[in-house]
């Protein structure tokens, strides 16, 4: 009993050492290695229970889609025994799983080639189209795309510009204290207005001059404005608010300013909003109001500010350009310490201005 004993023990201790030689070898992802242990311990008394474990492992790894390595311990099951049915069926099931996944991958290969092989075709076909229409060229869209655009198209700029004539510019002069006096004049004006946007931003400039040279009725005076006024829009709230600051200009040419009460010269900074570029069908349209800090600087001012309005009508639209006539309105107020003087204008425009694609 002791003797039985003893050699049941020597028995455990083998197998339990060969038990973890198998675990190296499946560590090391060797088939090889894994037929060497099983040669090595073919002779040994518990060898059935040496390959139930090797296929138990084996199982283990087409549980985890292993199938490669599976198929190479269950081969060195059936090279190092023939008669291991349970291997030989083990064999045949990843063999065949294996080729299903490969037919399954030469599938989805040969799809692949044909999507590509038809975008390629289609491609073509539209660069043919394309080239039969005329001269045209890609270009990149702001989401990476590329576009095909004309070379008429290309050149197209962002930049939206209109340059106005007012070929009647009437202002209605009226002036409180210390004696009423109006006077109603007639003159030209010029101006010019650019918008340019950006991904975030809008930014504008807007410049005008009037001059006054007749007085329908009144005294006679000469009368210069004008003012520059860079603008932006922030796109994230309304790209049509904009914050305007730039520079206005009064001079009074005036030979008898005792008698008509115009105020001297004036000269300051423009701070103000406006809702601009608008569109109203195919118009545009435009109203702003601006502080002029500058009667800071006069003993008689106790403010003043300028409000406007415009409507850009289109009268003919070619392919690049467009021509119209701008109406427009403004006042421009002095709010003097005795009394007022409101020029209240009236613009009658020509105006010419690019076509933004």
């Amino acid at each position: 009993m002791s003797l039985s004993s003893h050699l049941f023990a020597q028995d455990m201790r083998s197998l339990v050492q060969i038990y973890a030689d198998i675990d190296k070898a499946f560590a090391s992802r060797s088939g090889e290695a894994v037929s060497a242990v099983l040669k090595t311990n073919s002779d040994s008394p518990s060898y059935e229970l040496v390959e139930n474990y090797t296929l138990k492992k084996t199982r283990q790894l087409i549980i985890r889609n292993d199938l490669e390595f599976a198929k190479e311990t269950s081969l060195a099951l059936i090279d190092n025994n023939v008669e291991n049915y349970d291997a030989i069926d083990l064999y045949s099931y990843i063999d065949k799983a294996l080729v299903g996944e490969e037919q399954k991958k030469q599938a989805a290969e040969e799809k692949r080639q044909r999507e590509q092989a038809r975008l390629a075709a289609l491609s073509e076909k539209t660069r043919q189209q394309i080239q039969q229409r005329g001269s045209y060229q890609t270009m990149n869209t702001t989401s990476g795309k590329a576009v095909y655009v004309s070379e008429q198209e290309q050149s197209y700029s962002p930049l939206l510009w209109a340059v106005k004539l007012g070929i009647a510019n009437v202002m209605y002069q009226m002036v409180t204290e210390p004696d009423n006096y109006n006077s109603l004049k007639y003159g030209l004006s010029v101006g010019l207005d650019m918008f340019y946007p950006t991904e975030n931003f809008v930014f504008g400039l807007e410049g005008l001059v009037n001059v006054h040279f007749l007085s329908l009725t009144g005294e006679q005076e000469f009368m210069i404005s004008g003012s520059l006024i860079p603008k932006i829009a922030y796109s994230g709230i309304n790209k049509h608010l904009f914050l305007r600051a730039g520079f206005a200009a009064y001079p009074t040419l005036s030979d008898d300013k005792e008698t008509v009460r115009s105020i001297s010269s004036f000269y300051t900074p423009a701070i103000g909003l406006g809702f601009e570029n608008i569109d109203i069908g195919a118009s545009k349209f435009g109203i702003h109001g601006d502080y002029y800090p500058g009667h800071f600087a006069h003993d008689d001012l106790k403010a003043a500010a300028e409000f406007g309005a415009s409507i850009l009508l289109p009268l003919n639209v070619h392919e690049r350009t467009k021509v119209g006539i701008e109406l427009g309105a403004g006042d421009v107020l002095f709010i003097k310490e005795e009394g007022i003087e409101n020029r209240i204008k009236g613009i009658f425009a020509i105006g010419v201005g690019n076509v933004q694609k």
